[in-house]
């Protein structure tokens, strides 16, 4: 069973294409975390969990939902990140989590994806994001073989000082920088909605029309890519900025299991 959680569509598309190669279902964690779903899952297959990187960590709403799910059949766990460039001490945090869960840790290996985090930085262009989305076909096949041959995964984007990246700054990130206060929907606005359905916290609500946020927030840039008005806005920060979602199916090859 490959289980995702997903923003703008990255890991959803290397979720969904090791799905394919390894002939297993992906499941999306996202509205179980929105309903706050108390899940017990069982697969005769190894788990492959799959997030995006956020600070050098898997996102703390995947790592609490890992936490708080039950887990039947396989022991094997493999995890999957999506990532513009480096993954930090990750790894070192998910096989914690393993060791408390009881379950093998069988490897982190990451996917180098399109940037999608537009509060801080540009989106690639089309002809950026094709480049790198054939790249990553690769890696999701190479990743994908691994765990057909049973064997563990390996990451090879960690970087010096990972740890400290991970346990220091990560913090620092979510403490400063994490939040919902500078979002706002402007006046081109259409109320249709969109914004409130994608967010997996269920923290965003039409007031009068407009969306207003409420305080839960993990920055997953969904709701801001998401707009087909690019009505949304974090400060002055995205203004003028192309947004970025990724709505692709993995198409790089079929069922080799």
């Amino acid at each position: 069973m490959i289980l995702y959680f997903s923003g703008t569509g990255n890991t959803r598309y290397a979720a969904r294409g090791l799905a394919k190669l390894l002939g297993d279902e992906a499941v999306s964690m996202n509205s179980l975390i929105r309903t706050r779903t108390h899940k017990r899952f069982y697969s005769d297959r190894p788990y492959v969990i799959c997030a995006p990187i956020y600070a050098w960590r898997f996102p703390r709403i995947v790592e609490s939902f890992i936490r708080r799910s039950d887990f039947w059949g396989s022991d094997r766990f493999y995890f999957v990140a999506t990532c513009d460039s480096q993954t930090g001490g990750a790894a070192y945090f998910l096989k914690k989590i393993c060791e408390e869960k009881s379950v093998r840790f069988c490897g982190f290996s990451s996917v180098a994806m399109p940037e999608n985090y537009i509060v801080m930085y540009d989106a690639p262009s089309r002809e950026e994001q094709d480049e790198i989305l054939s790249g990553a076909d690769e890696e999701i096949k190479s990743v994908a073989q691994r765990i057909i041959e049973g064997e563990s995964i390996s990451d090879s984007r960690k970087m010096p000082f990972a740890g400290i990246a991970s346990r220091v700054i990560n913090p620092v990130f979510y403490s400063f920088f994490v939040g919902d206060r500078k979002f706002y929907a402007d006046s081109s606005c259409v109320s249709c909605g969109k914004c409130t359905e994608v967010c997996p916290f269920n923290n965003i609500s039409l007031k009068n029309g407009r969306p207003v946020w409420n305080s839960r927030c993990t920055h997953c840039m969904a709701c801001i890519c998401v707009c087909p008005v690019t009505a949304i806005e974090y400060g002055g920060k995205t203004e003028g900025k192309e947004r970025y979602i990724n709505l692709r199916e993995f198409s790089g090859g079929g069922n080799n299991g």
